[in-house]
């Protein structure tokens, strides 16, 4: 291919106005593998060593070249990490064609500190027998990304920390600002802290996870267990394993505790022998999609009556999740509460 032909055709960076023809020679290919600012390499599983690597570890962690043995990566490994290698080297033996498998150690600096490194792997060749011999990888420094990560956390945690202050600070005000004598107060107060504190623990779970989705049973168990100390027994909480994204897991923590408040006031939870089972499963949505039904079922308590009129608990559960992708239904039958609630999950979920 000639150097004058249409730019597009040539690399991201290279002049089209060089004198030379692409694609280019082995001493190209030599110069980069040489520069590269990582660890490329060739791992043989069944021998357990290595039978090509670009660059040296020391040069990557400015040690001097000239030290004993600057070939050997294991000189300047974290020991706790050493300790780790020979089970993911385990891995490497099973590891299966388009199977990516990632490792993360610590290497000695020059300077003294440990910069993580990350390693990415995949199967290049197999023996005779199909099994695993060739694995090819390269090993980076993420030092600065884990860097960023751990500042991340940092202040995630910190606020965290800041919000469980606010709320507390929020309950005591408000504690020793009711009027005496007012128990309608009252309950609105602890009604309202309640929800506060439902939304609260669900951001903690959703917070705690890299990519701010929340599983769908701690979400479930979170909103629930103001009530779990006198009704362990009699709610049932079953269903797969899900992640949902930050609204639903709100959303939803909302509606579970409203379910359960009206339980334990009214409901199956307000009388000895009364039940609740909640339950969810994954489907089919069109488009190749998928979504979560999730059912709540009360059994056991006070004959129910539909309410006379909406309350603003009623709202939340009915409006829970509410959109194109999803659906609830509230029904109030004679022998126990029953919701059902039908939401989209991300696609990144489906």
């Amino acid at each position: 291919m000639s150097a004058t032909q249409n730019p597009s055709e040539h690399p991201p960076g290279v002049s089209t106005d060089a004198d030379w023809t692409w694609p280019l020679g082995p001493q190209l290919a030599q110069a980069a593998l040489e520069k590269a600012p990582s660890i490329i390499y060739i791992y043989d599983v069944q021998a357990e060593k290595s039978v090509f690597q670009n660059r040296r570890f020391a040069e990557l962690l400015g040690h001097s070249l000239d030290e004993p043995a600057q070939n050997d990566w294991r000189n300047y490994i974290h020991e706790e990490d050493a300790l780790g290698f020979p089970a993911y080297r385990e891995r490497l033996k099973a590891i299966k064609p388009e199977e990516v498998l990632t490792w993360t150690f610590r290497m000695r600096h020059a300077s003294g500190d440990w910069h993580h490194f990350a390693a990415r792997d995949v199967l290049l060749r197999t023996d005779e027998n199909g099994a695993p011999r060739l694995i090819v990888g390269h090993a980076a420094n993420v030092n600065e990304q884990k860097a960023t990560e751990e500042r991340k956390n940092l202040l995630l945690g910190e606020m965290r920390h800041r919000a469980r202050n606010l709320v507390t600070l929020i309950d005591a005000i408000g504690r020793q600002s009711m009027p005496r004598d007012k128990p309608d107060v009252v309950q609105f107060f602890e009604a309202f802290m309640g929800r506060m504190r439902a939304l609260l623990d669900t951001a903690d779970a959703v917070l705690s996870s890299e990519h701010r989705m929340a599983d769908l049973r701690a979400v479930a168990n979170t909103a629930l267990a103001p009530f779990v100390s006198s009704s362990a027994s009699r709610l049932d909480v079953q269903g797969p394993r899900v992640s949902v994204g930050e609204n639903a897991a709100g959303n939803l923590a909302l509606a579970l505790h409203e379910l359960a408040t009206n339980a334990t006031k009214y409901g199956a939870l307000s009388k000895p022998g009364g039940s609740v089972a909640l339950s969810w499963n994954v489907e089919s949505a069109p488009g190749g999609g998928r979504s979560v039904a999730l059912d709540w079922r009360e059994r056991g308590g006070p004959r129910v009556m539909p309410p006379t009129r909406e309350g603003y608990g009623s709202r939340v559960i009915k409006n829970a999740l509410r959109g194109s992708d999803s659906d609830v239904a509230l029904e109030f039958h004679p022998e126990g509460v029953h919701c059902r609630i039908k939401f989209a999950l991300p696609q990144q979920q489906a």
